[in-house]
């Protein structure tokens, strides 16, 4: 426990798998959990203090428990749909997160390329399609092809891919634009070349660095992700130009309270922002990946700064640690998944779970909401660690009988 939290109430938006980590830090610094989520039974349930069912954008429901119980700070972990009504919310009584417009500017990413450009930060040049132009127009005044088309205002993967000819935008561009709120979507130039993301937390203005994270996709035109690695392999001089790239990036989209999960590329035209989440890594990046190779956990950060508190970011660990989201075949069904709690007690292994249930049948990969599950190891080398992956993996979807 921690001076300063105890007996003090904090709101978290969200009681789902990836939010667990969020709960449990805010009980062991002493505070009254209360919890809302759209799902009635979300696992967060049986972990917090208080949990209250609301929707997802239902904001005078989620001031009036806010009000009933009293709470010091708002705070979410991995969640990217909460943010404008935790901004609005924070706005109005006094809660410490980003004001309304840094948050606008931190999920519109046509908003955000604006704001890189505004300030010169390094991003992937392109165009705004919206519901009423001609894509061929607009594509012939913007970036040469190829070309990553995506929802303006999406996230997880949904609706992005990159499209080699006008043929492939038009085959795209319908499913792209069903997860755009607008129908907007942008259309950038495709940037060759190494993706990281950079983990960071921002207090009162000044950002540290917690950890390099390496990124492995599917195949194109999709760019699911199926892997991160901590740390990244990278020489000092590109953790250090990197650091400073995204520095500024957050400085360019205002962001002074909070944590961020920015995506960067180094390419043969040097380091280039591609989008930064004003919030926790997802896929569980924040929540184990991160705590497993540094010690630091990026949940206690976001709680702390969410009530004003300095975070505690002394780094304890110098580990590897590794996540993958294997894949089961598309078109079968499950019948039988069987519990994973032996991989989990396996050397090295910090998280195991299969995520489908008998009576599904296993989708396509097409956005990161379709991985089957997942599975996170650490090891005292880059060689361990991939090397336990790669057994433990084969583990995990052996769980699951297909037919």
């Amino acid at each position: 426990m921690v001076t300063g939290t105890a007996g003090k109430s904090i709101l978290i938006f969200g009681g789902g798998l990836n939010q667990l980590e969020l709960i449990r830090e805010a009980r062991r610094l002493g505070l009254v959990t209360v919890v809302i989520d759209p799902q009635a039974d979300p696992p967060g349930k049986r972990e917090a203090d208080f949990c209250h069912l609301v929707a997802g954008d239902d904001y005078e429901a989620t001031r009036a428990v806010a009000l009933r119980h009293n709470v010091s700070g708002i705070v979410t972990g991995q969640m990217e749909k909460p943010l404008r009504l935790m901004a609005r919310l924070a706005d109005e009584m006094g809660y410490i997160f980003n004001s309304p417009g840094v948050t606008e500017k931190a999920t519109d990413k046509w908003l955000m390329k604006e704001a890189f450009i505004a300030a010169g930060v390094p991003c992937a040049a392109g165009i705004l399609i919206s519901p009423d132009d001609d894509p061929v127009s607009k594509l012939d005044a913007g970036p040469s092809f190829p070309v990553i088309i995506k929802p303006r205002d999406a996230y997880s993967s949904r609706g992005v891919f990159r499209c080699s000819s006008v043929e492939e935008v038009r085959s795209y561009i319908d499913v792209s634009r069903s997860f755009s709120s607008s129908g907007d979507i942008l259309a950038e130039e495709f940037v060759e070349g190494r993706e990281y993301s950079v983990e960071a937390v921002t207090f009162r203005g000044e950002t540290t660095i917690i950890q390099f994270t390496e990124k492995f996709i599917t195949p194109y035109p999709r760019t699911v992700e199926t892997g991160h690695l901590q740390p990244a392999d990278l020489t000092g001089e590109e953790r250090e130009s990197i650091s400073v790239t995204v520095i500024r990036a957050l400085k360019a989209l205002g962001i002074g309270n909070s944590a961020s999960h920015t995506e960067v590329m180094i390419s043969d035209k040097g380091i280039v922002v591609i989008e930064i989440g004003a919030r926790l890594g997802g896929d569980f990046i924040a929540s184990y990946l991160t705590r497993a190779s540094t010690g630091v956990s990026m949940d206690r950060a976001a709680i702390q700064i969410a009530l004003g508190i300095k975070p505690d970011l002394q780094k304890t660990r110098d580990a590897f640690s590794m996540i993958r989201f294997p894949e089961l075949p598309a078109g079968e069904s499950v019948i039988r998944v069987d519990d994973t709690g032996d991989i989990e007690a396996l050397p090295g292994v910090v998280f195991a779970r299969l995520f489908v249930k008998p009576g599904d049948i296993i989708p396509e990969i097409s956005h990161s909401a379709h991985r089957p599950g997942c599975i996170i190891a650490e090891g005292q080398s880059r060689e361990e660690v991939i090397r336990r992956i790669e057994i433990y993996s084969k583990m995990l979807t052996a769980k699951a009988e297909l037919i």
